[in-house]
Order: C-alpha cells, then structure tokens, then sequence
C-alpha cells in the first residue's frame, strides 16, 4: 500500500514546502471562509487513489502504462484534500479543477522537496539503510531493537526507492524518537539522492555484493560498493556509519569517506561479534554477545546472525538498554518469503524466494548444507536478475557452491546453474517450467527431506507452491 500518514499540514504550507502554486477553484468571498479554506488540513499522502485516505494528499505519478492525472477526479471524489499536478497537465483541468491542485513543474521531485522540508523539522534519530543484501531483515532488527527506548518509524513493504522513501518520511510524528529508513537504488547516483531527501543521522550498510550489476553505472562489484557507501557521506562527520565487516569490497570504499565506522560481523576483528553462536536449525541460533543476555534469534541463517549483530552495533552505540534489546531481537520473525520455514508432507521447506542475489544465494545453500537431522537436501534455485552481462558466469558461480546438495534448476539460466553444480560434483536436474519442478517435488517430499526454494523476486518461484498445493 503506497500511502503515508503524517501530522496536518494546512493547503498553503504544503505548496510552500513542494515548491508549487496552489490553486483553488471558488474560494469563499468572506474573509473568515476563505481563511479556514486555506487552513483545511492535509494528513498524508498517498500515490495510489485505491489506498487514498479522505483528507490526504494524492500524487500523481506518471508511469509507462497510466499517468496518475487521470485519477485526480477519482482521488478528490475519495476523499482527497488536495493533489499535486504537473504544470504540463494543468491544461487538461484548468478551470475545472476537482479540488484544490499544487501545480509544481516535476511532481517526483516535489514530493521530495515536500518530504525533505518536512522530515528536516523533526528532531529524531533517523538512520539510513542500505546493502546488497539483508536490508530489509536488517531493517525488521533495528528498528525492534530502537522501540525499546521509544516509538520508532520503520520503512514498509518496498517503500525504498525515489517514491517510497519521501512517503516514508511523510510518515514521521513528532512522538516518534527514532526512524530506520531503508534505501535501496538500481543505478548509480540514486543512494546520495536519496540521501540527500532522508538527511540521515547515523547509517548502517549490510554490504557490497552482485546485485544490480546491470543498473546503469554499475557495471562492477567495484562501483556497486561505491554506491551503497555513497550512504556514509551524507551523514555528519562525526555520525557512526556500521558497516558489516564481512564484505570487505564495502569496507575498502568506506576508507575514503573518513567516516567513525562501528563493524559488525562474525569474526574477532569486528567491533560487535559473538563470543559463541549456537546453529538450532528451525529454530534459529543463539548468540552470546558481549554486553548483552544471551538469546535466541528465530531467524535462519548465519547471515541472520550477521544481520542482528548489526541491530546490537546500533543498540550498543545508543547505550539501549542490553535486556530489553535482546528480548526484543528475540521476538523478530521471517518476513513472509524471506528464510521462511513451512512443513509439507513432514519435509521442510525453506522459502527465500522473495529476493537473490550471489551472495545471498551462497548464504542460503550454507544454510541448507548445515541443517541439522537432514538426509536429503534439494535447492530449488530459479533465476537471479538484474545481474548484467555477468549473469551466466554469476549463475555458474552459485551452482558451484552447491557442494554436497542436490540442484534442481529452473528458468533461463537453468543450464548455468548446473554448469556450476556439476563442477562442485552434485546432484543436477533441470526442469522446463515450474509446474514441472511442483511436479516432481510432490514425489521428493519426505520426512528427513529439506527443500530450499530461492529465486529473484521477478521469478516468481512461490508458484512452485502453488502446484505443491494442486
């Protein structure tokens, strides 16, 4: 739901703060009229007219199939306190406006100038996220662990990108101590932008890996590592900047920002890392950091590990309280489609189909070589995208990592995934489509069976679980 709810704001501190002209067809001739006309409030913002709240602002987008303009009828007829409108667009409403219009010459850009104005008079902690990988999950931890000193703003859904983060910032109250606001870019230059709307305090970056290898600019691991640590140069000098210290591409691109780095990770050299980790397969791990009880995380994975170790870096360094931070990281669940676990036909299937990439691909075929108590082990792997010309060679790559477990590869780059796999001396099978892959999973499924399920989220592998059911 692309919608933000945020304090009232009257029609003319709205146009000010975007930067546009307001314009309101028949305005009151009495004075007082006129004046509440003008200070009728506004609280949210929505670019979806479907999730449009009556008194909230609509902004409409244009996108490749529809222009939001066309909605502006609806939008007011639902309830809308005003809108934004293109300059371009006024003449196709001019003099029959639906309700009151803040006619701006870029309407992305004006939600910006609006979120960027409006988040700069809230006086929180506002964190930046952004990674290659992990972000969300990193995102779900950090933000359990700041609530435990206070009500904390946290990203939603996939509200991350040029939209979706000034929609997030709309969203900031004033009772609200703390926000993580996740950021996530598909070519280069789009971190700093979007750094420079959020103006963040502190930042936390997950990593520099293979993703978005085809996004304009970002032709290597190089330039990606690049891009996500542009994050550190928008925060103050003096402002921490936690970095995981297992991706050393990341770290070598934070050298030259000059930036107070707080590390986190599984080894002895990171600032924040475990004394002990303890695998409980379904149930996670537990993990003894200094400084904090012990506890058990629910999430599967040791790059889930790395993840919380990154919320207790953040906790440490705003002296939250250690027994409170660990119960709450404690309660963090699997996001839906993300390490999930679920039982069919007294199998366990691990479901991470929501998003990959290399790396996050290895850190779940780890997962799944590591599961205790398992006798066989299959990974369903579809396509990675986004990769660039690099695609088959990264795709070869992951199917080589598969030691020890069987490969069932399906989509365009099945071949490549099994190229990498025989290499590693696996089990490989390639299937046509994911019916066929259902099909066939529907005869594998057994006690003692673990089944990893792991594709991009444009693969749509959850389909597989849908000819499971059938």
């Amino acid at each position: 739901m692309m919608t933000a709810a945020m304090p009232t704001l009257t029609l003319p501190q709205v146009a000010q703060m975007a930067e546009g002209d307001l314009v309101v067809r028949d305005v009151p001739r009495e004075p007082s009229a006129r004046e509440e006309r003008l200070r009728q409030g506004v609280h949210g913002a929505s670019i979806d007219t479907r999730a449009l709240k009556p008194g909230e602002l609509f902004v409409p987008l244009s996108g490749s199939r529809t222009d939001g303009h066309a909605f502006l009828a609806e939008a007011f007829a639902r309830g809308a306190a005003a809108a934004l409108c293109a300059r371009a667009a006024l003449p196709l409403w001019e003099r029959h406006e639906p309700g009151p219009l803040i006619v701006v010459d870029d309407v992305t850009v004006a939600l910006q100038k609006l979120a960027r104005r409006y988040r700069d008079q809230w006086s929180g902690l506002l964190l930046g996220l952004t990674g290659s990988a992990g972000k969300t999950t990193t995102k779900e931890l950090v933000a359990a662990a700041l609530t435990t000193a206070g009500p904390t703003l946290k990203t939603e859904g996939n509200l991350n990108n040029h939209w979706g983060v000034p929609l997030t910032l709309l969203r900031l109250e004033p009772a609200h101590r703390a926000a993580v606001v996740e950021m996530a870019m598909s070519g280069a230059g789009e971190i700093a932008q979007l750094a420079a709307v959020a103006r963040p305090d502190a930042a936390l970056i997950t990593g520099a890996g293979a993703a978005h290898l085809g996004g304009p600019g970002l032709g290597s691991l190089a330039a990606i590592a690049r891009e996500k640590a542009s994050l550190a140069l928008a925060v103050p000098p003096e402002a921490p900047v936690f970095a995981n210290a297992e991706s050393p591409r990341l770290l070598a691109a934070l050298g030259p920002a000059r930036r107070r780095l707080v590390t986190y990770g599984l080894g002895p050299r990171a600032d924040v890392h475990p004394e002990t980790v303890e695998d409980l397969g379904p149930r996670g791990a537990r993990l003894q950091v200094s400084g904090f009880p012990p506890f058990t995380l629910a999430l599967i994975g040791r790059h889930q590990v790395v993840n919380a170790l990154g919320a207790l870096a953040v906790a440490r360094e705003y002296r939250l309280e250690p027994e409170a931070v660990a119960e709450a990281l404690a309660g963090v669940r699997p996001l839906k489609g993300r390490m999930e676990t679920r039982e069919a036909r007294g199998a366990t299937l691990l479901l991470d189909h929501y998003n990959a990439n290399p790396d996050s691909m290895k850190a779940a075929l780890v997962t799944l070589a590591g599961w205790p108590g398992a006798r066989r082990r299959i990974a369903v792997l579809g396509d990675m995208l986004e990769l660039g010309p690099r695609a088959a060679a990264l795709h070869v790559q992951v199917g080589a990592a598969a030691r020890g477990l069987e490969v069932w590869a399906v989509g365009a780059h099945a071949a490549d995934y099994a190229t990498g796999a025989r290499r590693a001396r696996a089990t490989v099978r390639t299937f046509a489509d994911k019916p066929a892959v259902a099909a066939a999973l529907r005869e594998a499924l057994a006690p003692g069976t673990v089944v990893l399920i792991k594709a991009s989220r444009g693969a749509a592998l959850e389909d597989v679980l849908a000819g499971l059911e059938a």
